[in-house]
């Protein structure tokens, strides 16, 4: 299909974000495909609006969460095709021509794999955990969709904070094929501090714990299901133990924040 600019939205949902808003929104701007582009705020402090409205075609100001800000995004044009990119992530210049691609193949969503790009030993520990999701379908969710399946599920289920990409994949799971592109966007993690890891899971345990909840068994097992379980060898090494220690600490903060949620 040829499409024009006005045909693909990509929306990147904000809180905050001044760190990395710059680099990702001035990647989507630089995009071989010329896409429209939303940033959705959610009530920034910083210079997260003045950097959004140097770059976005719309700028919006929503919340309470970034799944109403995707949904809140994705209603602003009447593009026909969706897509939604987080405000620390960098893309190739060719993401969205291989998206249109794949469209063109008779996709009706697409996955995009992510590398993750930081500072420090944990942030080491995160680009060794990611290498081992490439084409997992458990793990990896789609981010772009045809406009008339993303309407038909009614986009992001707005209870959920976490897993909200794991739900939406499930949900359109059945609308037709995937595509998973070559392209791979850089995840800018900065530096990773373990604490501040652990807490950030536990923020999303109430979100995890409705995800369980909304899809039983198959959903419990897909978020218990992890790669790196299945190569215990990978894990005898300093990376390996560091991706023990981390889940752990990521497992207690979120059983926690279930409890007392």
């Amino acid at each position: 299909m040829k499409l024009q600019k006005e045909d693909i939205v990509v929306v990147v949902p904000t809180r905050n974000s001044d760190a990395t808003l710059r680099t990702c929104l001035k990647s989507i701007r630089q995009q071989s495909q010329p896409c429209t582009l939303v940033v959705v705020d959610n009530g920034s402090t910083d210079e997260t609006l003045s950097i959004a409205h140097e770059f976005a075609d719309i700028v919006l100001t929503c919340g309470p969460e970034r799944s109403a800000q995707r949904n809140a995004g994705a209603a602003a044009t009447s593009a026909s095709v969706v897509g939604f990119i987080d405000s620390d992530m960098e893309l190739p210049p060719t993401v969205v021509s291989d998206i249109v691609e794949a469209f063109d193949s008779g996709a009706v969503s697409v996955v995009v794999p992510e590398r993750t790009i930081g500072e420090g030993f944990w942030a080491d520990v995160r680009a060794f955990e990611r290498s081992f999701y490439d084409g997992s379908e458990e793990i990896e969710a789609p981010r772009f969709f045809i406009r008339d399946v993303f309407d038909a599920v009614c986009g992001f289920d707005e209870t959920l904070t976490g897993p909200e990409d794991w739900d939406l994949g499930i949900r359109t799971r059945n609308a037709g094929p995937r595509a998973r592109i070559d392209s791979v966007i850089l995840h800018h993690e900065g530096r990773v501090r373990y604490f501040s890891a652990c807490r950030k899971k536990g923020y999303y345990g109430p979100g995890l714990g409705r995800f369980v909840v909304k899809h039983g068994a198959s959903g419990m097992l897909g978020v218990s299901r992890r790669p790196w379980l299945r190569q215990p060898r990978a894990l005898l090494t300093p990376l390996g133990v560091g991706l023990l220690v981390l889940k752990t600490g990521e497992a207690t903060a979120v059983l926690l924040a279930i409890v007392r949620g």
